[in-house]
């Protein structure tokens, strides 16, 4: 027989022996894995970690340099006092560029400051003053060169209905004492026909301004002739529909009974002489005049003149028979 053995003491760290007889393998201890690193830091958080790092120069153009990165645009920097001159005075020349054509084309810029400052309150009144001071340099020689102007000056005065014959009364007096006399006539009849001016505003003006008064420039003759309706023997005539000669008689009579009597048969024997020579036609032999609106004119003449029917052929050089 075998003597038996006595177990070992097993050694300070060796790995005990297995009871079966059989060593034990040592189990094997998992290697670490280092953690892994985020791909890409926040801004502020490398900025934060490098300024642990930095100098402290370092760590000041850091934070300067991450303020900068999130902080908003900065306003623009306040305009210089002749900025600010020059935008003011932009923003007063809006709307009133006319100022620089004074000199330049004077009825533009004339327009530009009747569009800008209004001859009608904003109570609905006509301001007088103002409106004379229009009319003296609009009539000045030189500013209105065609009579067809006259209309886009009264459309930009935007004179209402009511108010017409109160503009058209100034626009009389003062042109026919201007050097623009001459004209007026013809600018009334243009302001008429362009469809302005109503012929019952021109009515009143003219019988408020020549009231028992004469008409030595002869205005309302060159008006009457002007506005006489268009026929085949007046092609000059004014076309408009409900525009007639009885319509134009009517405004006539109105016209030549404000005059004193001697006055009112003057201008309308120089209307009728106009109206013959300009047609090449007597009178009798234009259909326009038929024998019962030739009477109105005879009978017309005889009141104002005091002379009979007779009597009218040696004091007028037109046929009216």
């Amino acid at each position: 027989a075998l003597a038996k053995t006595a177990p070992t003491a097993p050694v300070a760290g060796s790995a005990p022996k297995a009871t079966n007889g059989l060593a034990k393998t040592p189990a094997k201890t998992p290697a670490k894995t280092p953690a892994k690193m985020p791909a890409k830091m926040p801004a502020t958080a490398a900025t934060a970690a490098k300024a642990k790092l930095a100098t402290p120069a370092a760590v000041l153009d850091a934070a300067i340099a991450e303020a900068e990165a999130v902080a908003p645009a900065e306003e623009a920097s306040p305009a210089s006092p002749d900025d600010e001159s020059e935008a003011k005075r932009q923003q007063l020349s809006k709307g009133e560029s006319w100022r620089d054509f004074e000199n330049i084309d004077p009825l533009y810029a004339l327009l530009g400051e009747l569009g800008t400052k209004k001859v009608m309150t904003e109570d609905g009144e006509l301001d007088q003053e103002l409106l004379e001071n229009y009319l003296q340099r609009l009539l000045a020689p030189g500013v209105i060169t065609k009579n067809k102007d006259w209309i886009e000056v009264w459309a930009t005065m935007n004179i209402p209905v009511e108010k017409q014959d109160q503009v058209v009364a100034p626009l009389l007096e003062i042109g026919l004492g201007s050097e623009s006399a001459d004209t007026i006539a013809d600018v009334l009849a243009e302001l008429v026909k362009g469809h302005r001016c109503k012929i019952k505003a021109a009515e009143e003006a003219i019988t408020t301004i020549f009231e028992c008064g004469g008409d030595e420039q002869g205005f309302i003759s060159k008006f009457l002739y002007h506005i006489f309706p268009k026929s085949p023997t007046s092609e000059w005539g004014w076309s408009r529909v409900g525009w007639s000669w009885q319509q134009w008689w009517s405004t006539a009579e109105k016209v030549l009974k404000a005059l004193d009597p001697e006055s009112a048969f003057e201008c309308l024997r120089v209307v009728l002489t106009s109206i013959e020579s300009e047609s090449g036609v007597d009178l009798p032999h234009q259909p326009i005049w038929d024998p019962k609106r030739l009477g109105l004119v005879r009978a017309f003449l005889c009141t104002v003149s005091g002379l009979q029917e007779d009597e009218l052929c040696a004091a007028i050089d037109v046929n009216l028979e």
